[in-house]
């Protein structure tokens, strides 16, 4: 019979690999979730019993923890946010109070428990390393307070003589972080933006696979009690930002910035923003101009472990940040998941997908595997996958009926193989804010005109293509958009999508294909991009800046409304060289009327403060002026329409292939609970 093990916090990133390195050893593992999510299901997959719990009520998971051997507590928030010192504590001390407690009243003679270096310092000498002697004595967020406090509660529980042994991981890097811890975030700051300067102290860099080998040797051979650091390599910020440029192709940091003109730029900032400052001036003291270097050689001694180069962790940071970014963690495949309508298809019909990962390819596939929100619109049928050669390396966690192909639409002898034995064509590649213009041309339009050419010359006849409403621009004869609008594209997105949408309704005119255009309006759904996620913060906000009067018409797109119409779309002869508006159910709503919905979704009051139409003209101005040199900035250009009415109405859609849309407010709070829990 196998050894039964617990696991707290197993969704998460150091969480998942303990629970996984178990499974791997062939222990009997048993996981206790709040809620599942991809790391999740991965476990499950490979035997982890999932069980749904609230830490904080032992009734919920008491009898799960009977005649298991030890428990792995790795369950907390890990954040350097200081806005509500309550909440953090709660959920680091309390939690942990009540998880050890109930162990212990369950007979678990052995506790792992996941603290952190922050409670053991920092030192001011880069020749002085921290080790588990050491203590924080100036705790800077209540983050660190929480884990001070945790640390001592669990020291009187082992003062009585009980078995809680303590580990204490440095900064971990490394594959299924799920959110962004902090390391990640730096990561994630050096692919998008890159960084300019560098300062003073340093950090350790460790590796997550070993850090949870770590854990696991600790029960399997350190010593009761024991205290183990887990540290990385030691490496100055100077070294770190450098590694980071280089493997991402950037400018290494050249100026260096004293530590009193970041702490000052901390307090501004703190003055200026209160609460909602993305930086506690404490934090920036305590990390700026120290060391938080380790002493790992115990653990090492003990344990076994080891510590991968600083190029090998980064590297695999790097990979991890990116598969963030491209939204890949967020599609979730559910093999027990049983859809309540199911599309069948036969064996030789192979569906195409391009734009994968990307948002709406990403939900698509998603909804393909798993249905949508009701069930829905799940397909049994071949799927291939066209990526970019630049997402190579990333992982796939799909089913064997997808099938991941690599091409560029900007080079069309990349799409031969790609095309090979293809029936159907799901057209969703596409960029909206590159930051140069001939980007959009380049992939909207040359790109799209590739891909039908190729498809002509392999036969492949049925495309649907992802169009939008800047087609028409905005409402003038009319206010709301019908079937019958003609097209006024906004700009060069506009132009670009435009002209690859007359390119797929020409070659249909002359029999060369089967295509039908579906345009969309302002996207909301699962798994949104940044973007729309800083308009809903924008809620909490004491005042929500609307550029006009908020009266103006704007027709929201939940995305599984777009997946459903390609779905019907593809088996309606009636939509064959034609295009489609596809909007919500309540298509007819003002600018006002959804930040309203948005605002009391959240729990949070709409307070408008309206901007002079003459501003978005300026923005608008501003936007031309940048397009002549060839520039594109995403905030200007949707600032430039945003007091615009673009909107329209769908009965063309329901009329052709039984369009049946849902509202982007119906399943709201669901969508963002990943990004933005609703307490």
């Amino acid at each position: 019979m196998k050894e039964k093990v617990i696991v707290t916090g197993a969704s998460g990133h150091i969480g998942f690999h303990v629970a996984k390195h178990l499974c791997d050893l062939g222990f009997d593992v048993h996981l206790l979730i709040r809620k599942r999510n991809s790391n999740i299901e991965i476990l499950r997959l490979q035997g982890a019993v999932a069980h749904e719990a609230d830490l904080f009520k032992p009734e919920s998971y008491r009898t799960v923890l009977d005649h298991a051997s030890a428990l792995f507590h790795l369950a907390a928030e890990n954040t350097t946010d200081t806005s509500d010192e309550t909440r953090v504590i709660q959920n680091t001390l309390s939690l942990t109070q009540k998880v050890v407690n109930t162990a212990r009243e369950s007979g678990i003679k052995t506790i792992i428990y996941t603290s952190s270096v922050v409670v053991l310092g920092r030192s001011s000498d880069p020749k002085i390393l921290i080790t588990e002697q050491n203590k924080n004595l100036s705790p800077e967020s209540p983050y660190v307070k929480g884990k001070i406090l945790a640390e001592e509660y669990c020291k009187s529980v082992i003062d009585q003589g009980y078995d809680i042994r303590r580990i204490y991981p440095s900064w971990v890097v490394g594959s299924h972080n799920v959110k962004f811890t902090p390391p990640h975030v730096i990561i994630r700051n050096a692919i998008t933006k890159g960084q300019l300067f560098h300062f003073d102290g340093g950090i350790s860099i460790a590796d997550v696979r070993e850090v949870a080998k770590g854990h696991v040797n600790a029960w399997m051979k350190g010593k009761p009690q024991g205290q183990y650091l887990l540290g990385g390599v030691n490496t100055t910020f100077f070294d770190l930002y450098s590694h980071l440029a280089v493997i991402n192709k950037r400018t290494v940091p050249k100026i260096k910035i004293p530590k009193w003109v970041m702490v000052a730029g901390a307090v501004l900032l703190k003055m200026v923003l209160g609460k909602k400052s993305p930086i506690d001036p404490k934090y920036v003291r305590s990390i700026i101009g120290k060391y938080s270097w380790y002493d790992s050689s115990k653990a090492i001694q003990e344990l076994g472990y080891s510590i991968p180069s600083l190029h090998v962790s980064l590297t695999e940071g790097v990979k991890e940040v990116r598969y963030n970014l491209s939204g890949l963690c967020d599609i979730l495949w559910q093999p027990d998941n049983k859809p309540t309508v199911r599309e069948e298809y036969a064996d030789e019909d192979l569906l195409l997908i391009t734009g994968f990962p990307g948002w709406l390819a990403n939900r698509m596939v998603d909804v393909c595997m798993n249905g949508d929100h009701s069930g829905n619109y799940a397909v049994d049928r071949k799927v291939r996958l066209l990526v970019l050669p630049a997402f190579s390396g990333l992982r796939f966690d799909l089913p064997k009926n997808f099938e991941i192909v690599y091409g560029d639409l900007q080079h069309k002898e990349t799409l031969s193989d790609v095309l090979k034995d293809v029936k159907v064509v799901y057209h969703c590649a596409g960029v909206i804010y590159p930051s140069r213009i001939k980007t959009l041309y380049d992939v909207n339009w040359q790109g799209t005109k590739n891909l039908v050419d190729s498809c002509i010359e392999h036969g492949v006849k049925r495309i649907l293509y992802m169009g939008t409403d800047s087609i028409c621009g905005f409402g003038r004869e009319k206010r709301i958009f019908d079937e019958n609008s003609v097209p006024r594209p906004y700009k060069n997105y506009g132009m670009s999508k435009y002209l690859a949408e007359q390119y797929i309704l020409d070659k249909t005119r002359e029999g060369f294909i089967e295509g039908t255009s579906l345009r969309g309006f302002w996207f909301f759904g699962p798994h949104m991009p940044e973007r729309n996620r800083s308009l809903i913060e924008m809620m909490k906000w004491k005042r929500q800046i609307i550029f006009g009067n908020g009266r103006n018409y704007r027709s929201l797109t939940h995305i599984d409304n777009v997946i459903q119409s390609f779905i019907k779309c593809e088996k309606s002869a009636a939509t064959v060289g034609k295009w489609y508006w596809i909007s919500d159910k309540n298509y007819a709503t003002t600018v006002d009327e959804i930040f309203q919905s948005m605002a009391k979704q959240i729990g949070e009051h709409y307070r408008p403060f309206y901007v002079p139409n003459i501003v978005s003209s300026i923005f608008s101005l501003a936007d031309i002026l940048l397009g002549k040199f060839g520039l594109l900035n995403a905030t200007v250009h949707a600032a430039g329409k945003f007091n615009k009415d673009i909107a329209g109405e769908h009965s063309a859609a329901i009329r052709d292939f039984g369009y049946d849309p849902i509202d982007t407010f119906t399943y709201f709070q669901k969508d963002i609970e990943p990004f933005f829990p609703i307490r």
